[in-house]
């Protein structure tokens, strides 16, 4: 069964997160934020119009609501999610150090 908060959703999979009512277009994996650096599981663009400059979304699995369509996977899709997949520890360890570099230094806070 597909977890949607653990596993990979294909490329093209059309979802609703959880504190919006537009719906978002899976366009990509493991996006780094170019303007605050911080990494998310997916990119995305809203659904039905697509990319339109400044449009797109980045957002987690444990972001997500709902999925209202799975994504084309074939066996090469398949083959690349697991490459996510085998990638993964990595990615979170990478995704762990970024946070810890954009935290707030407690000493310094008032």
């Amino acid at each position: 069964m597909f977890d949607p908060g653990k596993d990979w959703l294909p490329m093209g999979s059309v979802v609703r997160m959880s504190e919006a009512q537009r719906l978002v277009m899976v366009a990509g994996y493991m996006p780094i934020d170019g303007a605050s650096g911080r990494a998310w599981d997916y990119a995305g663009y809203p659904y039905p119009e697509g990319k339109q400059d400044p449009s797109e979304v980045f957002f987690d699995r444990a972001d997500i609501a709902e999925i209202f369509q799975m994504g084309f996977c074939d066996a090469e899709g398949m083959a690349f999610i697991a490459r996510l997949e085998v990638s993964e520890a990595e990615y979170q360890r990478e995704r762990k150090r970024r946070e810890e570099l954009q935290a707030p230094d407690a000493e310094g806070s008032l």
